[in-house]
Formats: C-alpha cells, sequence, structure tokens
C-alpha cells in the first residue's frame, strides 16, 4: 500500500508542475532525484497520464450524454 501512496504522491505532484507552468524538462529532472526513478519512466508514466488521472485525484470520468 506504500508503494501505491508513493506513486500517487509522485503523480500528483508532477500534474501540478505542469499545471503551474513548470519546463517538462525540468519537472522530469526534480522528480527524478527527489524520487530516485529515471526520467524515462517518469516520462512514460506521463505519456499515461489519462489512464491514471482519475484515480490519482480521486474523480469520475465525465460521461458524454
Amino acid at each position: 500500500m506504500k508503494k501505491k501512496a508513493q506513486l500517487y504522491a509522485r503523480r500528483r505532484e508532477m500534474y501540478r508542475l505542469y499545471i503551474q507552468k513548470l519546463n517538462m524538462t525540468e519537472i522530469l529532472d526534480k522528480l527524478s532525484v527527489k524520487y530516485s526513478i529515471s526520467k524515462q519512466v517518469l516520462w512514460q508514466d506521463w505519456q499515461q497520464r489519462a489512464h491514471w488521472v482519475n484515480d490519482v485525484f480521486d474523480l469520475e470520468p465525465a460521461h458524454v450524454l
């Protein structure tokens, strides 16, 4: 459970930094050091954000009427 909490915390932080208009290179550099994970893994995870963003932020998916 601790790993899931850490993963979600990292993803929330990444998304918040992105929304604050930080450059993606800066985001990857910062989080790579902070979470001891490669920039490539972070980038690949970011590219898959559509699959995890609702869970991480506890959102319900939008339904098209």
